[in-house]
């Protein structure tokens, strides 16, 4: 295991997580993959501008981060999808692009 170095002293930047999070949600979530991808995603919208608001699968197949903790498998991150919008957490939806 990689010990972690800690947080950086100044200034840094955070992603708000909603209270609900923690008394609503987090103690339903078993899998670590759905909890790891609902994380990325809340932290994604959060960043975003304009309206609506979305993540798309292939931002979230982008992300370094969120596929090395899914073990660069991309069947995990849409396991992780299907039960996340399967509790209700994120929503998906098909789009057409011109």
């Amino acid at each position: 295991m990689k010990q972690f170095a800690g947080f950086p002293s100044g200034r840094v930047e955070f992603t708000p997580i909603p209270n609900v999070f923690f008394s609503g949600l987090l103690a339903d979530i078993t899998d670590i993959a759905e909890l790891k991808t609902t994380l990325h995603v809340m932290a994604a919208l959060y960043r975003k501008k304009g309206y609506p608001r979305f993540v798309s699968f292939g931002e979230l197949l982008t992300n370094a981060d969120l596929m090395q903790g899914l073990q660069n498998s991309e069947e995990a991150l849409r396991d992780a999808l299907k039960m996340a919008t399967e509790r209700g957490t994120l929503l998906s939806l098909s789009i057409e692009k011109d």
